[in-house]
């Protein structure tokens, strides 16, 4: 099959979407005109056959839906003809964007290959060309209706931001999607140089089981890397009679390389940007709430954070506010400033969980240092790995579990 997309202006003249052959006249331009309105151009009117054989009729053409109609939502639009092969298709919506489409291999029809979009009214050129070279045009119009029910989603990327190695691209939805792979093909994402990576279905901490799909690659992003993800998700069923209602495109780069590796047995830190490896005096979980393993990618950071015991299901163990926040789980793992890491940091551990860093200006220098998307993997801890939806986990699961997490594997 072969791919026909072309941009056509959305003020081109309506005909009638039924083309049938038959008697005629000619339209303001000349060409010959079936009853049905559609333009045949080729042979005049009225001239003759070529000696000993009969004339060829025209090729007819049948655009569904048809001419005024209303499209239903999740249905293409096929455009099919008799007597002759199809030479071109466009759909156009009525903000100059093209739909594209399949023509099969014989040239008996057309159809759309993308959703389309909610509320939008398409123009429609098609051209047909019978056994003798004759061309049939036809033109029309038709609506898409509103969604009675809308799937919102968000994307946890910014438009021309920069993020760390291990930023994944993570995108969330209001309700559960059932069909999971209609969203995930209606997603893309393209890199320069190009990068090996998928998609993957991941349950969320506070989130419903299909509310949540993540993008990595293979490995860490290199730095330098363009990311472009785009969500082409306006008019894409999402099951249980919702469709997505918007489409968007991210932009963003890559920044430096920065891994912080946090041994508890040793009670270090140690900072890889790739020059000069830093080594950081920490304590962590004590071991009766000792601190998550595995990696964790920072989600976000706060110079000046409440912290809540209540929240996180400690009691009244603390309430107050902390310094220099980099947050790493949605469970509520922070790497902070903590004023026992003063005395306790390269000995022991005594948090709640957290990996605390001294008053000194040693946590203010690492919270100055880091941004959103840059890694921390804790190792020789008591707990058990963090869970993949527990904040940024994505990096936990090996290459091929991780594929196994995609819809259209």
């Amino acid at each position: 099959m072969r791919r026909t997309t072309v941009t056509v202006l959305a003020a081109l003249a309506v005909f009638s979407a039924a083309c049938t052959g038959g008697g005629g006249g000619k339209s303001d331009d000349g060409k010959a005109r079936p009853a049905d309105g559609s333009v045949v151009s080729g042979a005049p009117v009225g001239a003759p056959a070529s000696p000993g054989s009969p004339a060829a009729p025209a090729a007819a053409l049948t655009v569904t839906p048809a001419d005024g109609a209303k499209l239903t939502l999740g249905q293409p639009v096929t455009v099919a003809v008799t007597g002759g092969r199809i030479g071109g298709v466009t759909v156009t919506a009525d903000d100059g964007s093209a739909v594209p489409g399949e023509t099969a291999q014989d040239g008996s029809q057309w159809h759309s290959t993308a959703a389309l979009h909610v509320g939008t009214t398409y123009s429609v050129v098609a051209t047909a060309t019978n056994a003798t070279g004759q061309e049939t045009r036809q033109t029309s119009k038709f609506s898409t209706p509103a969604a009675d029910k809308k799937l919102t989603w968000q994307v946890n990327v910014s438009n021309g931001h920069q993020y760390g190695v291990g930023m994944p691209i993570s995108v969330t939805f209001d309700q559960p999607v059932t069909d999971r792979a209609a969203v995930e093909r209606a997603l893309t994402v393209t890199t320069e140089p190009k990068v090996e990576g998928s998609w993957s279905w991941v349950k969320d901490r506070n989130l419903n089981d299909g509310q949540r799909i993540d993008f990595r690659p293979r490995d860490y992003w290199q730095p330098g890397t363009k990311v472009t993800v785009k969500a082409a998700l306006n008019g894409v069923p999402t099951g249980g009679g919702r469709f997505g209602a918007r489409d968007a495109e991210v932009s963003f780069t890559i920044a430096r390389h920065l891994v912080a590796t946090v041994d508890l047995k040793t009670h270090e830190m140690t900072v890889d940007d790739g020059k000069t490896p830093v080594k950081i005096p920490v304590t962590g979980g004590a071991p009766a709430t000792p601190t998550w393993g595995g990696t964790m990618v920072v989600m976000d950071k706060d110079p000046h954070l409440l912290m809540d015991s209540r929240t996180v299901g400690f009691a009244d163990a603390y309430h107050d506010y902390y310094d220099w926040a980099v947050h790493l789980t949605t469970s509520g793992t922070y790497l902070h400033e903590n004023h026992r890491a003063d005395t306790e940091a390269g000995h022991n551990n005594v948090t709640h969980g957290c990996v605390g860093l001294a008053t000194d200006g040693t946590a203010q220098s690492f919270y100055n240092r880091v941004i959103p998307g840059d890694v921390v993997i804790v190792k020789n801890t008591t707990e058990k790995t963090v869970a993949t939806g527990n904040g940024y986990g994505d990096w936990n699961p090996d290459w091929t579990a991780w594929q196994a997490g995609s819809a259209l594997k």
